[in-house]
């Protein structure tokens, strides 16, 4: 199964656990097969009218067998699922670095529902790779090779066809190794494209039933969801065939493992204590393989969502702000001067030769036709972007030798739709505001006011203690711009 070098380097620091994590598993796997060679002796003596008393030994060596290999067992899921979580955390945190490296004006270009399902979804699907499929998949590589190590000191022929079915149960999986991993991506992007519309639909739900296209969106969603489930199905028949190729291996080497055998015990090449032993055992062979079959499509959709996690991880913002840290003391002017910008060399100039300057005092209004520049011109006050060409000054001070936080906490903005996240008037506040003072029994009109040093609001808005909805204002709308002056 490919898995990206990139995702790999995540990593660095577990090995040694994963490492651990595979050799337990051998340890188990060798416990596993000595309980039926045990078995298969013990089968071999009860054939033969063996009294109980000779093999009290035996059977203690059995319980003993599979009371350690149970053990073991569970010490590794423990330690496997342990490392994924360190790991998935570590990938996490990176994702959460590079989107706040790549900034606000990156993410305005992209889909929240689309970066939401890479982050979350994408994550928790490599829970799978990391502490379940890489590890069997290392255990039912190395366990024919064990078995074959074993068995051969009973009986080389019947040992070699186990161990030749259970290297093809490995094998064949992957004549359909390409058309899993196609029908996976299409799956990811039909679950990304849906799952975007639905945060869409939900997000503007007020807006699609205010110009009675609710009922429109939703054929939308209707289309979006019949593709997911198309190529949902696609997934799982990739899925079903490569298991069934795993269990024609297992089941054919099953089969010719006991012919040969019963033949071979028939012309006396083979004992039946033999036979007993290397069937009983050789089964222990094929139980990694079976574990492995039942992740494989797991596996698939983990090797799927790492395609969306690194495409987050490499990507790029298209005109990137130098990194500076300066924070001097700034007087309140801004002076732009010959300035001009593109959001990217396909899409032309959003600036050309801009120049203007706002002394402290002054107010200043820019108005223009949709698409002239008005948002462009604060994107590049903040920061969010440098400009090509030209300079841009606060206080005397170039911008691009300012640190971009220390800009901002200059400088309020109230968009035209101002986003409340989930909690309270309070709780929005102190996103910006941490060291704002705690609000007491005043009227709810009036706390914002009192931390803001706003006028007081002639609307009422939803008390400091009630949540207002995500995304939604409960409060009005010049009400949830005034929040945004916090």
């Amino acid at each position: 199964m490919h898995f990206d070098a990139q995702l790999w380097k995540a990593t660095a620091g577990f090995r040694g656990r994963i490492a651990l994590a595979i050799g337990l598993g051998f340890l188990s796997l060798m416990f596993g097969i000595s309980r039926f060679v045990i078995l298969g002796w013990l089968i071999a003596r009860l054939f033969e009218g063996a009294p109980l008393s000779e093999l009290v030994v035996a059977i203690v060596l059995l319980v003993v067998a599979i009371a350690l290999r149970m053990a073991l067992e569970y010490i590794r899921a423990l330690l496997a699922h342990r490392t994924a979580a360190l790991i998935q955390d570590r990938v996490r945190l990176s994702l959460y670095d590079q989107i706040v490296r790549l900034g606000p004006a990156w993410l305005a270009e992209r889909r929240t529902g689309t970066i939401a399902l890479s982050t979350i979804d994408g994550v928790e699907q490599l829970q799978t790779f990391f502490g379940q499929f890489l590890p069997q998949l290392a255990i039912a590589l190395l366990a024919p090779i064990l078995l074959f190590g074993i068995l051969a000191f009973w009986d080389i022929p019947v040992a070699a066809v186990i161990s030749v079915a259970a290297i093809l149960a490995l094998v064949l999986p992957l004549i359909l190794k390409r058309i899993g991993e196609e029908s996976t991506l299409r799956r990811v992007r039909s679950f990304k494209a849906f799952g975007a519309d639905f945060l869409d639909a939900v997000q503007g739900l007020p807006t699609l039933k205010a110009f009675g296209q609710s009922g429109a969106f939703g054929d939308r969603l209707a289309i979006k969801a019949n593709q997911l489930a198309d190529s949902t199905m696609f997934v799982l028949q990739a899925s079903l065939m490569s298991r069934a190729l795993t269990d024609l291996a297992i089941a054919g080497g099953a089969a010719v493992a006991i012919a040969l055998g019963a033949w071979r015990v028939s012309h006396g090449e083979m004992s039946i204590e033999a036979l007993l032993i290397v069937l009983m055992a050789g089964t222990e062979v094929f139980r990694p393989l079976r574990d492995l079959r039942s992740l494989l499509h797991r596996g698939m959709m983990a090797n799927a969502a790492a395609v969306g996690i690194k495409s987050l991880l490499d990507a790029t913002p298209p005109r990137p702000p130098r990194e500076t840290s300066s924070t001097p003391d700034l007087e309140p002017s801004i002076s732009f001067d010959n300035v001009e910008f593109s959001y990217s060399d396909e899409r032309g100039a959003a600036l050309k030769g801009i120049s203007f300057e706002a002394k402290a005092g002054e107010r200043i209004g820019i108005v223009g036709y949709s698409g002239s520049g008005k948002s462009t011109i604060v994107k590049l006050l903040l920061r969010f972007y440098d400009p090509n060409s030209g300079t841009i000054k606060i206080g005397g001070h170039d911008v691009t030798t300012l640190s971009a936080d220390h800009i901002r906490d200059q400088i309020a903005v109230v968009q035209q739709d101002t986003y409340l996240f989930y909690g309270t008037v309070e709780d929005n506040i102190r996103i910006a505001r941490p060291g704002a003072p705690q609000m007491k029994s005043r009227p709810p009109h009036r706390q914002p006011m009192r931390i803001t040093s706003l006028p007081p609001f002639r609307t009422a808005t939803a008390p400091s203690s009630e949540n207002v909805a995500c995304g939604f204002p409960v409060v009005n709308g010049n009400v949830s711009r005034s929040l945004a002056l916090c």
